[in-house]
């Protein structure tokens, strides 16, 4: 039988309990621990540097990106248009559903205002077919006057009175009746004026013949054929002869004078008729285009219509009479194009040096977790040469291969993808990041 051993009662049998301890082991074990084998030592050295070369080899083998992470939202290169409320009011008119493709220029919604929407549209119409000239232009003014047309009625009711205006002086035309006369009495002046001058010739000779009868007379009377009184007789018809032709004379420049005027009236006439068509042609061009544009800003005002072609989307659940605020956006227009997409990012200006054109970008979407789905791989495009207000850069990227994940996964495209961007500036090993760590420590 095995015997218990007793426990010791004092301290004084403690050493030898010790070595009774020990004398309990056998020898092979008391030789192992005196002297090891030699293969253990050597091998066991080898082992650890062959560990310590592996670990150190693969430091610089191993490679960890450095990231420089921004919030990123993925759209089309051409941006998904926002329809904004431009003025406050209720919804009278609501023309397409949510989700229908929508082409350029077409009308979305209308809001409530005075004037009837068919009526503006009808008028807008005429306005674009409307062609200039400098003759005018022919405007339906007795069926466009039945309009009802709220804010742009200012702007019609001036724009029918300058074509009133206008088209009066067309057809009427009194500057053709006054031009005529102007004329006829320029040309008869020119007659009488002729006339005058024909007499003058006349009145020329006769006045010869008188002068050379009245110089016999007046030798006949020197030499005494003829009294005194005979004499003064002649030379008084020769005197009255001279009235005449003098008279003539200013009759003939009083014609040239008269004519002159004529002529300066007949000129004013026209330089009348031409102000007045000059005139009331621009105030007819002016108020036309006066007209097109009070038709434009009441467009722009209460009707919300589409810029470019796409799929529209409601930015909340709206009804025919509800109340919209100005500023509130109302809809929203995805580009039919989503072929090409593009990453906007904003990035804050810590790090932002680090970042270059030409850099791989990892997009992680939060629509689709990433884990699942994979990322989307980007190029930076474009970067914002200083930053904004708030410190903030802007960084465009591209994304050559769409919503193509690293998965091989392509991603529905239906809205603005917002996710964060993780962009590669270096790609170091983690032997370079330690002796980084040490240079930063002994640099000082």
């Amino acid at each position: 039988m095995m015997r218990i051993p007793k426990m010791p009662n004092s301290n004084a049998e403690e050493p030898n309990s010790n070595v009774e301890k020990l004398n309990l082991r056998s020898e092979e074990v008391q030789e192992i621990l005196t002297n090891p084998p030699a293969w253990i030592v050597r091998w066991g050295i080898t082992l650890i540097f062959m560990f310590t070369v592996i670990i150190l080899a693969l430091s610089f083998m191993i490679k960890y990106p450095d990231f420089v992470t921004a919030k990123v939202i993925v759209t089309t290169e051409r941006p998904t248009e926002q329809i904004v409320a431009r003025y406050s009011g209720a919804l009278q008119k609501i023309y397409i559903e949510n989700g229908d493709t929508v082409a350029v220029d077409q009308r979305l919604a209308v809001l409530r205002n005075t004037a009837n929407v068919e009526d503006v549209y009808k008028l807008k119409s005429i306005l674009d077919t409307v062609q200039q000239s400098s003759q005018g232009l022919l405007f339906p003014i007795d069926s466009a006057s039945q309009f009802v047309l709220g804010d742009i009625e200012t702007a019609y009711i001036n724009f029918e009175k300058s074509y009133v205006d206008y088209h009066l002086l067309k057809d009427l035309d009194p500057y053709t009746t006054q031009l005529s006369g102007n004329r006829q009495t320029l040309e008869e002046i020119k007659q009488r004026l002729k006339s005058q001058m024909d007499q003058k010739k006349v009145l020329e000779q006769e006045y010869e013949l008188e002068k050379r009868d009245y110089e016999r007379y007046r030798q006949l009377s020197e030499k005494g054929v003829i009294s005194q009184q005979e004499f003064e007789s002649k030379k008084q018809e020769f005197l009255q002869m001279e009235k005449n032709l003098s008279a003539m004379a200013i009759s003939i420049s009083q014609m040239r004078e008269a004519i002159a005027s004529a002529g300066q009236t007949l000129k004013t006439t026209k330089i009348n008729k031409q102000e007045d068509d000059t005139r009331l042609l621009a105030n007819l061009s002016q108020t036309f285009n006066a007209l097109k544009k009070a038709v434009r800003e009441w467009e722009h005002n209460y009707v919300l219509s589409s810029s470019i072609e796409g799929v529209v989307g409601f930015q909340e659940f709206w009804g025919e009479n509800q109340y919209i605020g100005s500023g509130e956006v109302v809809f929203s227009i995805l580009p039919t194009d989503t072929d090409k997409l593009v990453g906007k990012l904003v990035l804050p200006s810590q790090n932002a040096g680090k970042v270059v054109q030409g850099q791989k970008v990892l997009v992680k979407l939060d629509n689709f977790p990433y884990q699942q789905y994979g990322m989307l791989i980007g190029r930076v495009e474009n970067i914002s040469v200083s930053p904004n207000s708030e410190g903030n850069y802007f960084i465009y990227i591209s994304l050559p291969h769409g919503t193509t994940t690293s998965y091989n996964r392509r991603l529905p495209f239906e809205q603005e993808l917002l996710g964060n961007a993780e962009i590669i500036t270096e790609n170091l090993s983690v032997a370079e990041r330690i002796f980084y760590k040490f240079k930063d420590v002994f640099k000082y």
